[in-house]
């Protein structure tokens, strides 16, 4: 049946001011209409009266962890049953659908199995792309061992790091991951937060190392996103190809204007540096996390600013874990301080469904892509924040069908 949207604020995120007495038309899960005054008539249809509220894409979340659901994450593989793991994995991508995400990238941990499971419709969530095991080098982000042990890393039904070292085990790792059916490859090219063995202001992984792993996923048409805070390993993976900066906290403006130089795009995770540090204590995060959490925040507003200086193209990332899992849309009021509400809401659809090569499907209302709508209370332009209460999400519809609808 068509749906018919009627009476709504048309934010259609191609980039034009907000638009009143917008209408759109849904047939067969995809946009067929939109346009604005008085809205088509048909004999048979559903009729959703938006009475002035916002119409607008579904958001995009470029990097979350479904694999994340604890607090300490080196404890995360210790802990419960194998089967349980999945089953936090699922719960966390449902209550990100709930938040307003209709499509989502995975940056490292879970198998193309997701993705596979929310496509036959068995599970409920966004559309998922994976990049499977982030790989890692020994001691580096995403080997959860303290500098106190000295056995090899913990097996988990969902591991958190590939530890690989050398260009033929970093080889291959990626292409371990590709013949799993992953969507892209993830490396941990510099120290993080939530490792216990690595300070953030590092590299990881020599050029020849991640020359290689471009190179593999170059071969079958897929690219590399890798982690990363200090300006060294960013140069270094922009020497080697890499396709985006995840966090980029410390990036100067010096480094940008070689991302910008090298068309790389940087994804920004603001969200889980700012909840992380003025929750971490009372939810009992290690002491290590909590100090480089605090340190990494400092200068991560500057970073952003630095990047949308020199041009740079600049995604949309949570990172949320453990706790911080249902607060993604936080993102949006964080970058909104750099870049303004519009740009931060155009970085988390627009930007985003190019960042996934994927803006010719989602991430704007026009006519031809996936019905993936959202209505929003009020104004967003006005209020960014409205997003971080669900009760501001009045209807979810993700390919024509509503995953919430509440008038």
């Amino acid at each position: 049946m068509i749906t018919v949207f009627e009476n709504a604020l048309l934010l259609d995120c191609t980039g034009a001011e907000p638009a009143e007495n917008g209408w759109l038309t849904v047939d067969d899960g995809v946009i067929k209409e939109i346009g604005s005054g008085k809205a088509p008539i048909f004999r048979e249809a559903e009729i959703v009266n938006c009475k002035g509220n916002t119409l607008m894409p579904g958001l995009i979340d470029a990097h979350i962890h479904l694999n994340l659901f604890d607090d300490n994450l080196a404890e995360i593989p210790r802990r419960d049953y194998p089967a349980m793991h999945f089953v936090k994995c699922l719960l966390v991508l449902k209550d990100t659908g709930e938040q307003g995400f209709t499509t989502v990238r995975d940056a490292g941990g879970v198998d193309a199995g997701f993705r596979v499971a929310v496509e036959r419709g068995l599970v409920p969530g966004p559309k998922i792309s994976v990049s499977g095991t982030s790989i890692c080098q020994t001691g580096g982000h995403s080997d959860v061992r303290l500098s106190t042990e000295v056995a090899a890393p913990m097996l988990s039904p969902i591991p958190i790091g590939c530890v690989a070292d050398g260009v033929a085990e970093v080889q291959k790792a990626a292409r371990e991951q590709l013949r799993r059916g992953v969507d892209h490859l993830k490396v941990m090219a510099g120290g993080g937060c939530g490792s216990p063995a690595d300070e953030p202001d590092t590299t990881q992984y020599s050029l020849d190392e991640l020359k290689a792993v471009v190179a593999e996923a170059s071969a079958v048409k897929k690219v590399v996103l890798a982690h990363t805070y200090s300006n060294s390993s960013m140069r270094l993976c922009v020497e080697a190809g890499v396709y985006s900066m995840e966090h980029g906290n410390y990036l100067d403006r010096a480094t940008a204007q070689v991302l910008k130089e090298k068309d790389c795009w940087l994804v920004p995770t603001l969200s889980t540096y700012f909840y992380m540090s003025e929750h971490g204590e009372e939810l009992g995060i290690p002491s290590y996390f909590l100090r480089k959490m605090k340190q990494v925040r400092e200068s991560a507003l500057e970073a952003v600013h630095n990047a949308m200086e020199a041009g740079v193209k600049i995604g949309s990332g949570c990172d949320m874990v453990g706790s911080g899992q249902p607060y993604k849309a936080m993102e949006l009021e964080l970058k909104a301080r750099v870049m303004g509400p519009m740009g931060a809401i155009l970085s988390a659809t627009r930007e985003n469904s190019k960042l996934m090569k994927r803006e010719k499907q989602i991430g704007t209302l026009e006519a031809g892509k996936c019905a993936d709508i959202l209505l929003v209370r009020g104004n967003p332009m006005d209020d960014v924040a409205l997003f971080q209460n669900r009760e501001n999400l009045f209807v979810i519809m993700q390919d024509g069908c509503f995953v919430k609808k509440k008038l």
